[in-house]
């Protein structure tokens, strides 16, 4: 429900770290090869990040959006016009367009503006004040905001299969909409910010898979004036929408290109773990083999709306995750008496209601193993015929248990155990993680069917590890490769750099209230050892300057000994709202804790195809691994507060 699954098949899922490192032009900025990497001189060891994730996504080991830099509907109604009608032909006739290179991978084509994304949306999320690794690139190429990356992409590391343009994009972004309940260093780049419901003021859930219950939300007013809740606004944004597409957006048919997914027969498409690269290494173009898959999408925009608001119809043919498969005729007869039928006209009228956030978290209890007894006890024997152990067991008893927005608010109700996770909370135990697979000798998901710890896949050998490998903390790392933008006048140290995860703060949430800043020291901290503190006069509360190639970030410091030598920790989430003097290199404001990090996208983790080395959408991909750098540390001279 969450991706429109009852509508249609399949969504656009797209890896967080993959996209933002080429829409914000990280890719231009590497520093070198590793060291560490150039010692085993293999195949992909020495690649690029930018050019093997580009391979990743042709040999269908990653998602890849924007998919390419032609029209997707244009190319379905080009194959269309040819006269190919299955979906096979159309594949096929795309496999060919590609290796003839007449469609062009947005992947390799960053800069060209058809492939820039345009139109943003930021929900419940401070991209560029939290979570967005690369504070200033985000800032600089994707916004269009202030110049404040202290690298030249001139002389940095270059990839050799990526399209660069001679001069790098600034803004590619034409419309930035944020949908939050305060404001943040997102909103403060926002074009628009849509004024949201706090937890106070709507309906929701809430749970996770290392604690037994479920959370309910419920509002204790209404959202006050324009507010509205998350599920009110999109469904708003929804129905004028559709109202556009009547004129400007007909129902068409797209081309979708998904990767070889986790839990599917796509984990043997490359087996024995050898690469084959079909545009070099003599093999042909296969889809759903040897590259990505492409299946047909039946857009439907002018009905947007009715379908966000109602239960579709593949419901019916059942659903799950992970592998797991829960059949869906009785589940939509159940949905139909929990959430009424749909009288509005249109495409959903006599569906199963899902016009309100209420109806949706009624729909989520109904369906879910870990909220209602038939759908926990259908999973476990969905999971019996893939196994061959008695399963069901598990959840059988709760049968009857259908739990209900009310139910959980009248009473806290544990949560049931079903196959989409690896522990139990059977009989009141708290969940451990694969207590279901050794208890029940359920084979882990792996190509062994056991914990594995040698991977002998092409691409971890090339790296040195195909076994667990210890690798030592970063000893060099980002420095300015001979840029002159900084004066190192005075004292300064060279540290690593942390950002750990915050405790003086709910994520990003009211850091800068009255009650949160008077937990701690208020405002962006910086903690570092007393010793090297006293090493280049630095006091407990002074007001210092971090820095590297990156960005710079202004804040006080907090001098202790329970900090290491040699190592600086910025806690996450640290928004630059309120209390962010200016930088001493650019004299603009002084940044975020992610100002100094970067995107550093891992090789390793973009395999594909391969066992549990495949795609699953949050569950296995590239990561941004940025807590761990190297930068600079000193004592601001003073503090200019840029008042003028």
């Amino acid at each position: 429900m969450a991706f429109a699954g009852d509508w249609l098949k399949p969504p656009r899922h797209m890896n967080g770290t993959s996209f933002f490192y080429f829409a914000t032009d990280q890719y231009r900025y590497e520093a070198k090869v590793n060291e560490e990497q150039l010692k085993w001189g293999g195949r992909f060891s020495q690649m690029h990040p930018a050019d093997f994730n580009a391979m990743a996504a042709r040999l269908g080991w990653l998602p890849s959006y924007p998919q390419f830099t032609q029209n997707s509907l244009k190319l379905v109604k080009e194959a269309r016009e040819k006269g190919l009608k299955e979906a096979d032909e159309v594949a096929q006739y795309m496999a060919q367009l590609i290796k003839e290179e007449k469609v062009d991978w947005a992947i390799e084509h960053p800069d060209d503006p058809r492939n820039f994304p345009k139109v943003f949306f930021n929900w419940r999320s401070n991209l560029l004040g939290d979570t967005g690794k690369g504070h200033e690139y985000f800032a600089k190429h994707l916004m269009g905001g202030e110049d404040t990356v202290l690298a030249e992409s001139g002389s940095s590391w270059q990839p050799e299969t990526i399209d660069i343009a001679e001069k790098p994009p600034e803004g590619k972004v034409d419309l930035f909409v944020s949908l939050d309940f305060r404001m943040t260093s997102t909103g403060l780049f926002s074009d628009i910010v849509l004024p949201a419901a706090t937890w106070y003021e709507k309906y929701d859930i809430s749970s996770t898979d290392m604690h037994p219950f479920i959370h309910p939300f419920n509002a204790a007013i209404t959202p006050p004036w324009e507010a509205k809740s998350d599920w009110d606004a999109f469904r708003e944004i929804s129905r004028v929408f559709s109202e556009l597409a009547k004129d400007h957006l007909p129902a068409c048919e797209d081309l979708v290109m998904s990767p070889l997914s986790h839990d599917t027969v796509d984990e043997i498409a490359q087996p024995f773990g050898k690469v084959f690269d079909w545009r070099k290494d003599g093999v042909e173009p296969i889809p759903g083999k040897t590259m990505p898959k492409f299946q047909i999408v039946k857009r439907d925009y002018p009905n947007v709306f009715h379908q966000f608001t109602t239960i579709g119809p593949d419901i019916q043919k059942g659903y799950g995750s992970k592998g797991v498969v829960i059949p869906g005729e009785d589940v939509y007869k159940e949905l139909l008496n929990r959430l009424g039928v749909c009288g509005r006209e249109g495409l959903g009228k006599g569906r199963p209601d899902l016009y309100s956030a209420k109806h949706a978290i009624e729909a989520i209890l109904d369906m879910s193993g870990a909220t209602n007894g038939k759908r926990a006890v259908a999973g476990w024997k969905s999971l019996e015929k893939k196994t061959g152990q008695k399963l069901a067991e598990i959840a059988q008893g709760h049968e009857e248990d259908a739990y209900t927005l009310l139910d959980i608010t009248a009473q806290p109700r544990q949560a049931i155990s079903t196959p989409v996770w690896s522990g139990m909370e059977k009989d009141g135990r708290r969940y451990s993680p694969f207590t279901v697979n050794t208890e029940y000798m359920i084979p882990w998901r792996t190509l062994t069917g056991r914990q594995s710890f040698y991977l002998d896949h092409e691409v971890m050998l090339d790296f040195g590890e195909g076994l667990p490998l210890y690798l030592p903390p970063l000893n060099h790392g980002p420095f300015l490769l001979g840029e002159d933008k900084v004066e190192n006048s005075g004292k300064w140290l060279t540290v690593r750099y942390l950002t750990p995860h915050q405790k003086w703060g709910i994520h990003t949430m009211f850091t800068e209230t009255t009650n949160m800043t008077t937990l701690f020291r208020g405002w962006q901290t910086v903690w570092i050892n007393e010793e090297d503190a006293a090493s280049i006069g630095i006091k407990d509360n002074d007001w210092i300057e971090v820095y590297n190639r990156n960005g710079a970030v202004a804040a006080r410091a907090v001098v202790t000994y329970r900090i290491p030598r040699g190592v600086v920790y910025m806690y996450h989430a640290q928004d630059r709202t309120m209390g962010v003097p200016a930088n001493a290199i650019n004299k603009n404001r002084g940044g975020t804790h992610n100002s100094v990090t970067r995107i550093t996208p891992k090789q390793t983790h973009m395999i594909g195809g391969y066992s549990q080395l495949s795609y699953g959408f949050n569950y296995y991909g590239p990561t941004g691994n940025q807590r761990d750098t190297i930068a600079i540390i000193r004592r601001l001279k003073e503090v200019d507060w840029l008042e003028d």
